[in-house]
């Protein structure tokens, strides 16, 4: 029964259905069975059915979470790179603008500075 799971595949990844109970209506050792053992067993198998269900949602859940952390960490890091590339822009700006006060003929300005 671990291999017999309906899964919907899309663009979000899959999807757990739930079992697909073709499979275990058709095995021999449960056909053999009577209806009542049948009825049991296949409470059982519900049970067990729905805590997986229950236990791959989570996973699902954590992995989606653990996407949108990430996501998150890589935008502030693009957005810290991006705040350095300005100031460091910034900077060269300032440089330039002072080698260009410096370059300028005595007596220009009076002593003032003059960006």
């Amino acid at each position: 029964m671990r291999t017999q799971w309906r899964v919907v595949a899309g663009m979000a990844g899959a999807q757990h259905q739930g079992i697909d109970y073709t499979a275990l209506y058709g095995h021999p050792k449960f056909a053999r069975l009577d209806f009542d053992a049948q009825d049991a067993l296949l409470a059982q198998v519900q049970h067990i059915e729905a805590g997986a269900l229950a236990a791959m949602s989570e996973q699902s859940h954590l992995a989606e979470q653990e996407a949108e952390d990430q996501r998150q960490v890589t935008e502030a890091i693009e957005q810290r790179a991006e705040l350095c590339y300005l100031q460091e822009e910034q900077q060269r700006i300032n440089v330039q603008e002072l080698m260009n006060v410096m370059q300028l003929p005595e007596g220009y300005g009076d002593g003032c500075f003059v960006a």
